[in-house]
Formats: C-alpha cells, structure tokens, sequence
C-alpha cells in the first residue's frame, strides 16, 4: 500500500487507538487482524489532491490509507465495533475500540469529513463525474459482512450467542475481584496466624530459659540440704521434709519439661502445615492469574461484534469459550473452597494449641 509522502508533512485532523481487522479478500467470509495490538488511526486533509484520508501505519507498515468519499458508509455493528467498505482499494476494514464513547468520536468526525467531501463535490461535480466514470469498483453491498444479509434463524443464534458470552464475561470479572477479595483476607488470616506462632515460639524460649533457672535453683537447694545435713545431725527430719518437696519439684519441673517439649512438636507441625498453606495459597494466586489471562486471550480473540461469516462457520466459538469461562471459574472455586475450610480446621487447632500454652504457664 503506497502512502503519499506529504501526508507526513500535515498534522492529523483526528486521531485514536484502535484494533484493526480486514476482511479476508479471497473467501470474504471471516475477519483477519491486521495489528496485534491497538495502534493509531488518524484522519488528515491531503491538500494537494483535495481529499480526507484514514490513515493508519504501525512502523513502517501502512495498515489503512482510504479516501474518504461521499457515497462511502459507515456501519456500526456492535457498541465497540465499526466497519466500511473501501471500494478504490477492494477492501472492507473494521475497527475495534476500548470503549463506546471512542467508537462515537471516530464516527462523528467521519460523517463531518464525509459532509465535506460531499460540499467539495458539489463545487467540481464534472470532475468527480469523469474520474467516477473511469472507474468499475465493486459495490458495496458485495463486501458488506453486516447481519442483514443473513438467515432470521443464523441471525437469531448469533444474536443469543453474543449475549451468552457477554454474560460470562460478566460474570467471570465479578468472579475475579470476588476471588481477589478473598485471597487478601486469606493472606491477611495467614500473617495472624504466622505472628501467633512466632509469639509462641518466642514464649517457649522465655520458658526454657525459666526451667533452667529453677534447675539451678534446686541444685543449689540440694547443696544447701547437703552441706545442712552434713553439719547438723539434729536437724535430719527438716532435711528430709525439704529434700522431699525439691523432689517434688523437681519431679513437676520434668512434667513441664515434658509438656513443653510436646508444645514444641506441636509449633513445629503447625509450621510446616503452614507453609504447606502459603504454597497452596501461591498456587490459587497463579491458577488465579492463569484464570485472568485466558479470559483476556478470549476478549482479545473475540471481536466486539458479529464477525461470523452468512454460512455460519464461526457460530460454535462464543459456545466454547462460555463453557471454558464457567469450567475455569468452578474450578477456581472448588480450590477456594477447600483452602479455606483447610485454613478454618489450622486456625481452630492454632487456637487449642494458645489455650494449651496459656493453661502450661498458669500451671508452671
């Protein structure tokens, strides 16, 4: 496609992001896209031949350079979606924007160039006669792809089809920030949880620290006993009384030993069965990030309008991506479901395990 070289020269009269299709000249029967992403469309005056032209280039590449003229139509197919028919270069473009209010802009300033031309004609209307004579371009309604062409009962599946899929669509973005939502509160349940463990690890050091301390205390004791009863045979029968309770708290300070070491067994599986949910909670966040991106492949995939051909040969894909949607969004919910009753069963044996802690320290 050649681009006159002082189109480069003029600032544009409008200008947009758009995705850009064409229809497939050969078959004239489905949409191949001319850009991977959305790229600039712009409108400009070529003073020198006296026409509007739409333009489009992506680097080097010119995608759209059509003339605007006065039997040219525009058809709007769906809320994001635009198409018409360049009859100089046998080709029918569509362009698919973001949103609505884009779509409306690119089609008031090209019924404004458009009501142009057709003023510029009617200043030169023997000249636009003898160039229009010269030329046999094919007609329009021979590339249009629009609906009205089609069977009432293709046009009636395609229109239920369009509506199933934007309603799955729908549904899978509602879906997406409600499983947002519930992933921050169960990284916000797993920090608590985590703190809570720290604190009583923390706690069972300060009680080990504590054990020891009366270890040596009762040491100490039995040195005492020792060194009294070596020294004062008459008090024998205190000696004894007071070795009997050092072995009575010596024997209750091997039971909180014990105890203690069962609470540090129990600290440790909790760790583990923590980190077991941390990796459990990553891999919802990727199936949840995978689930974002296959319903953004589908958006990109599926044009914003009917892009079907009149035999109906595209007619099955919103079908099959509607279920891959509702497969995909079950799925993420089944796995929400069990982590978080996993997570409810951990939190209710985290809470035994404080008031076992809580009942050892009011007991030592």
């Amino acid at each position: 496609m050649h681009l006159d070289t002082n189109m480069g020269e003029q600032l544009p009269l409008f200008s947009c992001k758009a995705h850009i299709f064409q229809v497939d000249p050969d078959t004239r029967k489905s949409w191949v896209p001319l850009s991977s992403s959305a790229v600039n469309v712009q409108i400009f005056h070529d003073s020198v031949k006296n026409v509007y032209r739409i333009l489009s280039v992506d680097g080097s590449k010119v995608l759209i350079n059509t003339i605007v003229t006065a039997r040219m139509s525009f058809t709007k197919t769906s809320q994001k979606f635009c198409q018409w028919v360049d009859s100089r270069a046998n080709h029918v473009y569509g362009l698919g924007f973001a949103n609505e209010n884009d779509l409306t802009r690119f089609m008031d300033k090209f019924i404004e160039v458009k009501d142009a031309t057709r003023q510029a004609l009617k200043h030169n209307e023997h000249r636009s006669s003898s160039v229009d004579a010269r030329q046999t371009p094919r007609s329009e309604g021979d590339w249009s792809i629009h609906s009205g062409g089609l069977d009432p009962l293709v046009q009636t599946q395609l229109k239920q089809e369009n509506a199933h899929l934007k309603i799955a669509l729908a549904q899978s973005s509602n879906n997406a920030k409600k499983w947002q939502e519930e992933l921050e509160i169960l990284r916000n349940n797993n920090a608590k949880l985590t703190t809570a463990l720290q604190e009583s690890h923390a706690n069972v050091e300060e009680w080990k620290r504590q054990l020891q301390f009366y270890r040596d205390e009762c040491t100490r004791l039995r040195q005492m006993v020792s060194n009294h009863h070596s020294s004062n045979d008459g008090q024998i029968n205190e000696a004894q009384e007071l070795k009997s309770l050092l072995d009575g708290a010596d024997q209750r300070n091997q039971e909180q030993e014990q105890k203690i070491l069962q609470l540090e067994n129990q600290i440790q599986r909790y760790i583990t069965q923590i980190n077991t949910l941390e990796d459990r909670l990553s891999s919802n966040e990727d199936d949840n990030q995978r689930l974002r991106s296959e319903i953004s492949t589908i958006q990109r995939r599926t044009p914003q309008g009917s892009y079907t051909s009149g035999h109906g040969t595209l007619s099955r894909s919103p079908n099959r991506n509607a279920e891959q949607l509702i497969r995909l969004r079950d799925l993420f919910e089944t796995k929400t479901n069990d982590f978080n009753q996993t997570l409810a069963t951990k939190s209710q044996d985290l809470q035994r395990l404080c008031s076992q802690i809580t009942q050892t320290i009011t007991e030592f």
